[in-house]
């Protein structure tokens, strides 16, 4: 292979150009988020059916009690944060949310243990909730992301009677969404390198830099996918969701094939 800018000769594992620097096409081409997601959309659909109890379990045990939640908190006024006069109150209203939403995500991450386990694409109900021993792990990943956000809800929203620029709206989108691309292969790295959830997010933030827009297209895509099939009665969520986990096991796969991504010494 070579350099498209320089024509220099490079290594087939190269995401910079040894000569001149530039990024080389690998990342458009062999580490494409779109390419990953229909390669493993080709080898899911045949067998998707044999997925739909082990979702089944994770929405049952996730999805719903995370509705009953936010219904609840609703109804005692917890997500209405914009009213809020003192900074204690908001404060607690953040981490009444996060701590709520805060044990039921690690539901959504428990299937990553057994879906890297096994190279293949059928998930059992039994697998799944096998997996629940590592609810620790996860849940320590869930208490950092809620932990992000709130302090980034914090900055960019300020405090009652101590208002933050207007122009920090567009920045908390922009930090969300740049969190997003560092989290996603987070729960596979966390398998695959035996690492735990702080060091597989230094790993991530550190090593993948040069696919970051990669990372945030196949999250956008994947939220997207979800989100429409929650939207249609919830049912197809019983194949996107499991369609997720593979995708991103497989993407992440690809990445460290590459050697993108390191654990530190």
């Amino acid at each position: 292979m070579r350099c498209k800018h320089c024509d220099a000769k490079l290594a087939a594992h190269d995401i910079w150009c040894v000569n001149c620097g530039r990024q080389t096409q690998i990342v458009n081409k062999d580490l494409s988020a779109c390419t990953s997601l229909k390669r493993t959309w080709e080898k899911y659909k045949s067998v998707k059916g044999g997925n739909v109890p082990a979702a089944a379990v994770v929405l049952i045990l996730g999805l719903l009690p995370v509705a009953v939640l936010l219904i609840a908190l609703h109804s005692f006024g917890y997500l209405d944060l914009v009213n809020l006069k003192t900074a204690g109150a908001l404060i607690v209203h953040l981490l009444a949310i996060g701590l709520g939403v805060c044990v039921f995500i690690p539901v959504f991450m428990i299937p990553f243990k057994p879906v890297c386990a096994d190279p293949g694409y059928s998930l059992k109900w039994k697998d799944v909730l096998a997996a629940f021993r590592s609810y620790p792990r996860y849940l320590a990943l869930a208490a950092a992301c809620v932990v992000y956000y709130i302090l980034i809800y914090l900055i960019c929203f300020g405090l009652p009677n101590f208002g933050s620029d207007p122009i920090l709206r567009l920045v908390w989108i922009v930090l969300l969404n740049y969190f997003a691309a560092i989290a996603l292969p987070v729960p596979v790295l966390m398998e695959r390198l035996n690492v735990n959830a702080l060091q597989a997010l230094k790993i991530s933030y550190k090593n993948m830099h040069a696919v970051r827009w990669q990372i945030f297209l196949l999250a956008l895509i994947l939220a997207v996918l979800n989100a429409l099939a929650l939207l249609i009665l919830i049912v197809p969520l019983l194949v996107t969701v499991p369609f997720t986990w593979y995708a991103i096991r497989d993407y992440t796969d690809r990445l460290l094939e590459f050697e993108l991504l390191r654990p530190e010494k």
